[in-house]
């Protein structure tokens, strides 16, 4: 890892460095014949550094008064003149303040305190002769590094959403997938489960034990949906990425199944990959439901090519023949739907039909508008 991703180990170096310039500055200061930086006063200086940079983290309000009661007094008592490590220890300090401070208003408070306390002692020690200097210095050495500290703080608060925000949506991406692949297989599971189980010729326990299959598929195609519907958020777009297998590979496997299903017309795929990864979608879920809610019954998967250049897409199916699964629905397969065909530019609707069945239809663009070749 590099230093620059280890603040706080940089600003431990930074801060042993700025009290030895400090106690390096105060020697020099005291050797050229200036005695005002020598004794108490370069203890009060050092001690004063080492104390704000050690509680800048946890308590920024006391660090800020450490730097105008250091730098702030230092000024007043000399008459204006000031240490450049003084000006570099202020700034750094109102820098890591406003970097890692949460709250402002402490921090401010201590700053006005300081400005009226000193201007008093500036006018009883010097007359109010250095006002002017202290208010620039607290503006240019002060001000100026707190307001840089707290838009990098903004910026790494608004990367560190972003970062959520992608963990998020790759998390509802996963929640979905998980619906719409395991969720089918499990009703495949359950739908083989249930065939055998009122198969002729098979025996009690057989019959009881294909019965355990096909209940321990449905409750966890409930847990799944459980799962989905907690991980999902509702907003998510659904995910546009084409399925290799295509709605030939679906039906197919279904009815290997034993799923009584058959398709009436083809779907050019391959030319439009948003149309063709909702219709793959719709399929699968609506195959999905029908294997759950009807199973036995006769599907039909209708592919329609209609003008100008759209696709209507049905999956029908009759009364269930066998008994159907227990347990809740979510409802989050037909809204996946939904987001699938507006996604890809379409409408969908679903409903029961006369005799006790149930479809879906979609109406399909034969092309996105994002992939119309301008």
């Amino acid at each position: 890892m590099s230093l620059l991703r280890r603040p706080r180990l940089w600003e431990s170096i930074l801060s042993g460095l700025l009290v030895v310039a400090v106690a390096a500055e105060h020697l020099y200061m005291s050797g050229a014949g200036h005695p005002q930086w020598s004794g108490w006063s370069a203890l009060v200086g050092i001690v004063g550094v080492a104390v704000a940079m050690c509680v800048r983290r946890a308590h920024p309000a006391l660090a800020v008064a450490i730097v105008c009661a250091l730098v702030g007094g230092t000024v007043v008592a000399n008459d204006g003149w000031i240490l450049i490590s003084y000006v570099a220890f202020a700034a750094l300090v109102s820098f890591l303040v406003g970097r890692w401070a949460d709250q402002v208003w402490p921090s401010a408070l201590v700053v006005a305190v300081a400005v009226v306390t000193l201007s008093v002692l500036d006018a009883v020690v010097n007359g109010g002769g250095v006002q002017v200097a202290m208010a620039g210095n607290m503006i240019i050495f002060m001000a100026l590094p707190w307001l840089s500290g707290r838009y990098l703080r903004q910026v790494a608060r608004h990367h560190s959403t972003e970062i959520e925000q992608a963990q998020l949506t790759e998390r509802a991406r996963i929640a979905q997938e998980m619906h719409d692949s395991l969720g089918h297989e499990l009703s495949l599971i359950a739908l083989r489960a249930g065939a055998l189980e009122v198969a002729p010729g098979l025996s009690g326990p057989h019959q009881k034990a294909a019965g355990d299959i096909r209940a321990a598929a449905a409750g966890a195609t409930e847990r799944l949906g459980e799962i989905v519907g907690v991980l999902r958020p509702a907003a998510e777009d659904a995910p546009l990425a084409p399925a290799a297998d295509g709605i030939g590979g679906l039906i197919e496997r279904a009815r290997e199944s034993g799923m009584d299903v058959r398709l009436i017309g083809s779907l050019d795929e391959g030319a439009a990959p948003v149309r063709d990864a909702a219709a793959h979608r719709i399929v699968q879920e609506a195959l999905t439901n029908a294997a759950r809610h009807a199973p036995g019954s006769a599907v039909t998967v209708s592919v329609e090519e209609r003008e100008p250049d759209g696709v209507r897409l049905s999956v029908s199916n009759g009364r269930a023949t066998l008994p159907p699964r227990a347990g809740t629905t979510t409802g989050l397969g037909l809204a996946g739907l939904e987001e699938a065909a507006r996604a890809a530019g379409g409408t969908l609707r679903h409903g029961p039909t006369t005799g006790g069945g149930f479809e879906v239809v979609a109406d399909l663009p034969a092309r996105h508008r994002s992939e119309v070749v301008l």
